[in-house]
């Protein structure tokens, strides 16, 4: 893993012949015989990007022609010279995105495997793979002394499989996966460093260990920095774990580095507030609003494929586990109290049954949500945010930061223009939950209030609903 610019894709693709040539010579003819394959996501990435990369290395003039017709292979012939053993080298690219793309690797027999780009591969792919290589050539024609996968990629967000088993839970014993980081190309510095680029609000500098740089045309990384937004900064050119947005954020207020921590303390003292998400995908995201204003977002509960019957239970067992003997106030989407079509009870009903009183906010518009979510990420409280999400919530984070967006729509001239309503994907759920949260803990209060009496007509009610649409300047 690795930043832009930093040699992956050529490494990856010289262990190939690497590989090849280390292969025993066959006892039948003594050439070296090895099969492997190359996975890319798509193939239109695999013809535009891998392959380019391939054949810069191993042009068809000097290696011999492709065979272009599916699935597309490179077979090198290299004829024995001397005390030289010749070389039968097939390789083969694949284009597997899906987990049920595994299936077209069963009848394969490889020697090794290329990931190129592993990102944006599930691990079923990876995990197919480990059973298909080592199996070419046969016993008869040299064996396989040597077999193995190897991967490259650009950094991904924490909850990636990689992440998992490079830094959590790594496959140990006697064939454990190995993982290597490259050092970022450029490292942020403080804003009197002199040789400082400032760009998206911080100051970089090329690394004095970043790699491949004499491969690379001067000030590669200085020009990479211009017009890039943080996260994209961190992840292609520092190398760095981090979630890259797509689209327009629903909150842009979020900043994950200054909103997030890890020693965010429970305060018995004030009532525990819980933002719920209905649904089959329900999401909960527990909080407690302090005195001061802000907000301290403590746990998330995010499911898939759940009804409301077995996540209320696991809502239930958090409380009890977590936060015996508080106050508990439960929020949720006014839709929830809508009668069910068989049953005739609500979601709030159902969740009554289980020992949960929980209630509907004041709305549920999506303006007014995001709105509120947005109001504590505005504030600046005892020098800190107005909102703190501890580090464990990490769904939650990955929602806020951009994980919860609004969709770019194709338009011509360069223009930028997005979908009014947000997409609806695996993040959303509990960013609706958050939204919920912020509502019924009182930032709903905190945007509304009655009209009339000192500053109105005698006896006038109602509400309104405050602009924050405004400049302060």
């Amino acid at each position: 893993m690795g930043p832009v610019g930093s040699g992956k894709s050529y490494g990856c693709a010289a262990e190939i012949m690497l590989r090849a040539v280390k292969q025993p010579p066959s006892p039948k003819d003594g050439i070296r015989y090895s099969r492997f394959v190359i996975v890319r996501n798509s193939y239109p990435e695999l013809r535009t990007t891998t392959i380019k990369t391939w054949l810069e290395l191993f042009p068809e003039n000097i290696w011999g022609p492709m065979r272009w017709s599916p699935p597309i292979s490179h077979h090198i012939k290299l004829p024995s010279r001397g005390d030289a053993a010749g070389i039968d080298c097939e390789v083969i690219f694949m284009a597997l995105d899906q987990p049920k793309d595994v299936r077209k690797l069963l009848s394969l027999e490889l020697t090794g495997a290329w990931v190129n780009e592993a990102r944006e591969l599930p691990l079923a792919v990876v995990q197919g793979l480990t059973h298909r290589v080592g199996r070419f050539p046969t016993k008869s024609n040299g064996g396989c002394p040597w077999r193995g996968i190897w991967m490259d990629t650009n950094p991904m967000d924490d909850d990636h499989w990689w992440h998992r088993l490079a830094e959590k839970g790594p496959v140990s014993g006697r064939y454990k996966w190995e993982f290597f980081k490259q050092p970022g190309g450029v490292m942020e510095v403080s804003s009197s460093d002199p040789d400082g680029i400032p760009a998206a609000g911080k100051f970089w500098k090329v690394s004095d260990k970043a790699e491949n740089i004499n491969n690379l045309p001067p000030g590669y990384y200085d020009q990479q920095l211009g017009g890039k937004n943080l996260d994209w900064i961190r992840c292609y050119a520092g190398g760095q774990y981090v979630y890259v947005q797509e689209g327009r954020p629903v909150w842009p207020e979020f900043d994950d580095s200054v909103m997030s921590c890890d020693d965010i303390a429970v305060d018995p003292t004030l009532p525990l507030h819980i933002g719920l998400d209905f649904g089959l995908t329900p999401a909960a995201v527990f909080g407690q609003r302090l005195p001061s204003g802000r907000w301290n977002v403590l746990r998330e509960i995010v499911t898939e494929d759940m009804g409301l019957e077995r996540f209320g239970l696991i809502l239930l067992n958090e409380i009890n586990v977590h936060y015996p003997k508080m106050d508990i106030l439960v929020w949720g989407d006014p839709a929830g109290s809508k009668r069910d079509e068989i049953f005739e009870v609500t979601a709030f009903d159902h969740l009554k049954t289980l020992g949960l009183n929980a209630r509907p906010t004041a709305s549920n518009d999506f303006q007014v949500r995001r709105e509120a979510g947005a109001m504590p990420m505005n504030r600046f409280i005892d020098r800190k945010a107005g909102l703190q999400v501890h580090k464990d919530c990490q769904r939650l984070r990955k929602s806020l930061a951009g994980g919860y967006h609004f969709k770019r729509v194709a338009m011509s001239g360069g223009q930028e223009r997005f979908r009014d309503a947000p997409n609806k994907n695996e993040h959303s759920h509990v960013g609706d939950a958050f939204g919920y949260l912020m509502l019924g803990g009182g930032e709903h209060k905190v945007m509304t209030r009655g009209y009339g009496g000192r500053y109105g007509a005698a006896g006038a009610k109602g509400q309104y609903q405050a602009n924050t649409e405004f400049s302060i300047w």
